[in-house]
């Protein structure tokens, strides 16, 4: 025979019921765990377009393979790009052209260095956009390139190896594509010759920077700093 059944009976007063807690205490472990792995998860998730748009902004150290100026580099410590004036893409400009100064100096011979000036004004450009404020900047840094080597061109030394120069002279900083030599019975008139050229871009990017009034003072930053570089076309 069945025993008949009987209610449980309810715990003594001020004895606490032991077992529901701890079963809500291990449902809220397990929510909690849960919420866990499914926040790992989405992180992982996130991160993993992130780390694939790092990898392809990396440039792969080939030392066969020159780096190419004409190509905007990766947002390392070069400017971004920009169309509207920005503090930051104005001091990434001058910091090339400074570039300029610490690279083509005189620890290379005179004749070489038109044509390293010549690649730090092309780096410039191409890391400005094609519109916007600093177009202006741009076509002025293009234009000064294009008349450098058309002075090496003229006086270009076709007997002197080319330099392959590391940027500032560091070690383990990357190359310049190949900087040519002009003859030497014409360095001092080439040096002048780009000197000129030099004047002229510096007084463009002044002119260029009056409209619209915004744009004044990091044109004149520029300007500035493309003034220094006739330091280098000096024969000392």
């Amino acid at each position: 025979m069945t025993a008949p059944w009987t209610a449980p009976s309810a715990p003594a007063p001020g004895v606490p019921c032991l077992r529901p807690m701890a079963s809500l205490k291990r449902r809220i472990e397990m929510m909690k765990t849960s919420l866990s792995t499914f926040l790992l998860a989405l992180g992982l998730l996130w991160a993993l377009p992130v780390s694939s748009a790092k990898a392809d902004c990396l440039e792969p150290q080939v030392e066969e393979t020159p780096p190419d100026f004409s190509s905007i580099s990766c947002r390392d410590r070069s400017p971004q790009l920009g169309h509207i004036i920005n503090t930051g893409i104005t001091k990434g400009i001058v910091k090339i052209l400074q570039g300029a100064d610490k690279t083509c100096d005189p620890r290379i011979d005179l004749r070489y260095r038109i044509d390293c000036l010549r690649l730090y004004y092309l780096k410039v450009a191409a890391n400005l956009p094609e519109s916007g404020d600093y177009l202006p900047i741009r076509k002025a840094m293009l234009d000064a390139a294009a008349k450098l080597d058309a002075i090496v061109t003229k006086y270009e030394d076709d007997m002197a190896p080319p330099l392959r120069l590391r940027e500032g002279h560091k070690a383990m900083a990357k190359r310049l594509p190949p900087v040519r030599a002009v003859k030497e019975a014409f360095a001092e008139t080439a040096a002048a010759e780009a000197a000129a050229v030099v004047k002229e871009t510096e007084l463009i990017i002044i002119r260029s920077g009056g409209d619209p009034a915004r744009r004044t003072q990091a044109y004149t930053d520029v300007a500035a700093a493309v003034e220094d570089n006739l330091v280098i076309l000096r024969s000392a």
